[in-house]
């Protein structure tokens, strides 16, 4: 079957759009810097070292791009194929889960918590997700946009999902062994978002999250079941439904100049 569709990058590539995300965070070295302390950390130079070990090759051969790269392998390889590469021999669960860290960390500052913008670049389509549900005439049963993990997580994060009381930085590792924000639960290949919009009788609306075709249940929502009534998610993010312009949350705003 061949069904209609239309390219709207405005919608879907909010993030290369928003001058002050592509300012301050995207094309900014010193907001991904807990990253690059984690990666010259003392976790990763332990992986780094262990490898050096194993292959006996000086401590210096073994950078952070190298153990990156040699871990992927081994990573793709085993997602794709089924196939156990060599390259895993190099690593442990332990390692495995440093260069994890490493990985969370990116996306936690340059699509997650760690900046306002990353998630507010994501109103266009926040707003966009909530008009389609509010028409009164429903004219198709499903509405299907497909965008990365560039696209979801943010919205992920404008929404409030996976938000842990602390934020992830290059020195607490350890006391985030069990955080709530793991791009790898998140953003699995083909990560998606459903919003099911069903009416159950006498004019009650409920609104149903799947992420990853699993229910989810709202952040901070009174109603603490996957399917709660959509004028209840509708008051929990009021805020954002009044507000969250994108045109104004991307101004990137200039510096008062100095008397």
């Amino acid at each position: 079957m061949e069904f209609d569709h239309a390219v709207n990058d405005a919608l879907m590539r909010f993030f290369d759009k928003c001058t002050r995300f592509l300012e301050e965070v995207d094309n900014n070295p010193s907001a991904v810097t807990e990253v690059e302390k984690f990666k010259q950390g003392p976790e990763m130079r332990r992986v780094q070292q262990k490898i050096a070990d194993i292959l006996n090759v000086p401590y210096s051969s073994i950078t952070y791009d190298v153990a990156e790269a040699a871990f992927y392998l081994c990573a793709y390889e085993f997602a794709i194929r089924s196939v156990k590469s060599p390259w895993c021999e190099l690593f442990d669960e332990d390692d495995a889960k440093v260069i994890e860290y490493a990985s969370d960390l990116r996306e936690f500052w340059k699509r997650g918590y760690g900046h306002d913008i990353n998630s507010k670049a994501s109103c266009i389509l926040f707003h966009d997700v909530f008009s389609r549900m509010d028409k009164t005439q429903v004219t198709e049963a499903v509405t299907v946009q497909v965008g990365h993990a560039d696209t979801l997580l943010p919205l992920l994060t404008l929404l409030g999902f996976f938000k842990d009381s602390e934020p992830l930085t290059s020195t607490n590792y350890a006391a985030q062994a069990h955080r709530s924000f793991r791009t790898t639960h998140m953003l699995p290949y083909a990560a998606n978002l459903v919003l099911v919009l069903s009416d159950c009788g006498g004019g009650d609306l409920r609104l149903q999250p799947l992420l990853n075709e699993k229910p989810v249940t709202f952040p901070g929502l009174t109603d603490r079941s996957s399917m709660p009534l959509y004028r209840d998610v509708l008051e929990h993010y009021s805020d954002l439904l009044q507000g969250c312009d994108f045109e104004t949350e991307c101004q990137l705003f200039k510096q008062p100049a100095e008397v």
